[in-house]
């Protein structure tokens, strides 16, 4: 998630939690059900490298793991999200790259096989150089549920409720760490 060198002169993981970890403490609530139980571990090899492994139960049984850390290049994209189901799997890489693995048939003795739109991995980038429908519309899109939720009506963009639960998390995190 960032460099060893953001904590240079002063090991303070307060902003790392604020700045960076608060993101998955509130993305953990909008991609399963309620959260159960949260335990977590940390390793810290030298002063400003850190590493967290936490672990989530989940109301429906699911269970996640969420790792991050001090230690990688802020340079350098190294955020993934994967999430498997009942014979699939969706994988976010560094945002923009969605996979979408299903259940396709073995097809290496099948001479006739081709690629199925119903089965087969479908893989989505978008194009910022020339944005089609399904990509982003810079700030138009970010904004397009936040504004009307600022009138008042109901919209999917987060609420203050989901800030103060997802602080809840980081909250619970820093103790299970004692930092």
């Amino acid at each position: 998630m960032t460099a060893p060198g953001y904590f240079a002169g002063n090991v303070d993981y307060t902003g790392f939690f604020l700045h960076h970890c608060v993101h998955y403490m509130d993305l953990v609530s909008f991609l399963v059900s309620p959260v159960t139980r949260l335990t977590a571990r940390k390793v810290e090899k030298d002063r400003g490298k850190v590493l967290f492994h936490v672990h989530f139960d989940f109301e429906c049984g699911a269970i996640g793991t969420i790792a991050m850390g001090t230690a990688q290049s802020r340079g350098a994209p190294v955020e993934r999200l994967e999430i498997m189901g009942d014979h699939q799997r969706i994988e976010v890489d560094n945002v923009i790259e969605v996979r979408w693995n299903r259940n396709p048939p073995f097809k290496v003795d099948d001479p006739a096989a081709t690629l199925d739109d119903a089965v087969d991995t479908l893989t989505w980038k978008p194009n910022f150089t020339a944005a089609a429908n399904e990509d982003p519309k810079g700030y138009h899109s970010l904004l397009a549920d936040v504004v009307p939720a600022l009138t008042g009506r109901q919209t999917p963009a987060p609420t203050i409720r989901d800030g103060v639960v997802a602080m809840e998390r980081l909250e619970t995190l820093r103790r299970e760490l004692a930092l």
